[in-house]
């Protein structure tokens, strides 16, 4: 299933290219597709030449980048390349950074592609490291090739360290980001040694990649847990520490990684993008809760709530008079206390009335199952007092300077119970919803309705039911007072 829907909402790429018009403008990428009868486009996308063909014509005709990406080399995928920059947009937005934006990209690859979409999209200056010799060469001929050499460095590494080596004293960047190696052995690179089920279908897309950028001692969890000690090492220097993640099951380990050194606040994404999911984690030393920071991709595959009609009870054989309004309102509000809700007046016409009604407890339902605690209570706490009062005789007077454990124990008790009782009268709100008489014509009816969509609506037609329930008992109070 295409995962598109759930895409960054300013991914470009959340309405899929045109291949037909794609091949037209770009004459390497039109000999890898084909037309079939029915005149559809085919694209075989376990090609790597087609893949690495397609990655190139998107560069070029949505940012204007001629890159090289070598045959031996990590083919980017363009679609995902942007989700994890666009989040990346937004955690800086959230931590109020804007303008003159420094970012390092940890391993860059021959293709220097993060560097060079930020760049070229947000003029965001970026530092990019790189242990192999080869894709350092290319990286620094794609960014030269592009004439954003003002914008992007290439630093040769080691690899011993991700940042503390490179970090110098007075300096301070704005983020890290790092797509590191999944696989902690080449074996793990076949596809039936991944961890995925019997029914799961397996990649459809080829895989083209050296084995060092994708192959690291105990794979990405390690790498990663290396770059979160490094950055309790540098703190603040760097204002977001993000990664990618290629493996859900890595996460849970990761995240203890943080909670470990104390971090103040980190943040887990996802970036949805055709048939593939990955995920990105952020963390921080500001003094600001990455955890709040709007998750833009989540909110917007959201589907658009849609407002439900109220429930609806009509009075019948009561006239829409004012005086009629005004009585069953009474009787109705007296219904509510009973059951201890509060009421607020929203607006009072003399034909429509409207209220917010509070309950702090289920106290609609099951009403003689409650009735029948309620006798049983009160027969055990008889027999309670009686058997208090025969063993009260029976027993000789304790002297009032000496307390025994019982007595020590009761008077705790009763301590504990005025202390619950106390804060009974604090708590929170269980449910809270729209109460309102109105008249139509010669019609005089209930609504109820929720705040909001999350609210439980099977409440609103339980409390319903225990209207029409006692419905009958407060129009024979309304008689008794009429006479």
């Amino acid at each position: 299933m295409s995962m598109n829907k759930f895409m960054h909402p300013r991914n470009i790429y959340k309405s899929p290219p045109d291949f037909k018009a794609l091949a037209v403008e770009f004459s390497e990428f039109k000999n890898h597709v084909k037309l079939d009868i029915a005149g559809k486009t085919v694209f075989d996308f376990k090609d790597p030449e087609a893949l690495r063909a397609l990655s190139r014509a998107l560069l070029k005709k949505d940012f204007d980048l001629d890159v090289e990406i070598p045959k031996t080399k990590l083919i980017p995928t363009i679609p995902l390349r942007l989700n994890y920059i666009l989040w990346i947009e937004d955690l800086l937005e959230f931590v109020e950074r804007e303008n003159d934006i420094k970012g390092i990209d940890i391993g860059t690859g021959a293709s220097c592609v993060y560097p060079l979409m930020a760049a070229k999209k947000n003029k965001w200056f970026l530092l990019a490291t790189e242990t192999d010799k080869d894709s350092i060469a290319c990286a620094r001929s794609n960014v030269d090739k592009n004439n954003l050499s003002s914008f992007i460095k290439v630093l040769e590494t080691t690899g011993d360290t991700l940042l503390t080596d490179i970090i110098k004293e007075d300096e301070e960047y704005d983020f890290c980001m790092c797509n590191p190696p999944f696989f902690s052995s080449t074996q793990e690179l076949h596809p039936f040694f991944k961890s995925r089920t019997r029914n799961r279908p397996h990649p459809k897309n080829a895989f083209v990649a050296s084995v060092n950028e994708v192959v690291a001692k105990g794979g990405e969890v390690e790498f990663i847990q290396k770059l979160i000690a490094e950055s309790k090492v540098l703190g603040d220097r760097v204002k977001l520490y993000t990664t990618m993640v290629g493996q859900k099951s890595d996460l849970p380990a990761l995240k203890k990684s943080l909670r470990d050194i104390n971090i103040h606040s980190f943040k887990e994404a996802e970036f949805c993008q055709g048939n593939t999911t990955r995920w990105g984690l952020a963390w921080t030393f500001l003094d600001c809760d990455l955890r709040k920071a709007p998750d833009i991709a989540k909110l917007a595959s959201k589907s658009p709530i849609k407002n439900k009609a109220p429930l609806i009870f009509e009075l019948s054989d009561t006239e829409s008079t004012p005086e009629n309004v005004l009585e069953m309102t009474k009787n109705m509000l007296e219904l509510f206390k009973k059951l201890q809700m509060t009421i607020e007046e929203v607006t009072r016409n003399k034909l429509h009335q409207r209220f917010f009604v509070s309950a702090y407890s289920n106290t609609w339902s099951h009403q003689r199952r409650k009735r029948r605690q309620k006798l049983r209570q009160s027969t055990e706490e008889k027999l309670t007092i009686n058997n208090n009062s025969e063993c009260e005789i029976e027993n000789t007077p304790k002297s009032p300077g000496k307390r025994t454990i019982d007595d020590i124990c009761e008077s705790t008790t009763k301590k504990l119970r005025l202390s619950t009782e106390s804060d009974s009268n604090q708590e929170a709100v269980f449910y809270k919803f729209l109460f309102a008489i109105n008249c139509d014509k010669n019609k005089v009816y209930i609504e109820l309705n929720t705040l909001d969509e999350e609210s439980n609506r099977e409440y609103l037609h339980q409390i319903l039911q225990y209207i029409k329930n006692n419905f009958d008992k407060t129009e024979d109070n309304t008689s008794k007072n009429t006479v």
